[in-house]
């Protein structure tokens, strides 16, 4: 941008009116199924992910995600007693601050690279959308932070330890875990 080879236009033009980036690598983009809010507050600062709530219509959906996710300690975190026991279905305990604010509801992927605040490095945020309570294996929405900001990938929730400890020591890249349309996720083989 600064030497006036990337415009801000290059940056936004894969954005939909939702604030989403269109699929790629023949991935639909996911639209909210309620209209986006234009403002929100920071999320938590944090050196490790964040799993957002940002749908609220089903409370028992929620608490059973939590469950599924090991539970959360008076202080909002999954994963904070350092247990490195396999959760159920294989994959690695998620660590991470919970957020369960009302004020996100409704909060898009595409908003998501905005709100983090600067100064710590946060690996990873996981959205519990409308997809989360809706959809087989309880999917979580991922963002891409740091290589394509607001770019996503859907796992299953059973799946986002891995991501983050992955992202978090650079062993994987954000895009690995990004599935072509038709293909098989490489953790179920």
């Amino acid at each position: 941008m600064l030497e006036g080879t990337l415009s801000f236009g290059d940056l936004v033009s894969g954005v939909d009116t939702h604030g989403t980036y269109q699929g790629g690598r023949g991935r639909p983009a996911f639209t909210p199924s309620v209209p986006v809010r234009g403002v929100f507050p920071a999320l938590p600062a944090a050196d490790a992910a964040l799993l957002v709530r940002t749908e609220f219509g089903d409370e028992a959906g929620w608490r059973a995600l939590l469950v599924s996710l090991g539970g959360v300690d008076e202080d909002s975190w999954i994963g904070a007693d350092g247990a490195a026991d396999e959760p159920p279905g294989g994959g690695y305990p998620l660590r991470a601050l919970v957020v369960d604010d009302p004020v996100f509801d409704g909060l898009a992927p595409g908003q998501v690279p905005a709100l983090v605040p600067p100064g710590k490095h946060t690996p990873l945020v996981t959205l519990a959308d409308v997809r989360t309570f809706t959809e087989p294996g309880r999917p979580l929405t991922a963002v891409d932070l740091y290589d394509a900001p607001g770019h996503i990938a859907v796992l299953p929730a059973r799946m986002a330890g891995s991501m983050a400890c992955n992202l978090e020591i650079s062993n994987m890249d954000f895009h690995s875990y990004v599935l072509e349309d038709g293909t098989e996720p490489w953790w179920d083989n």
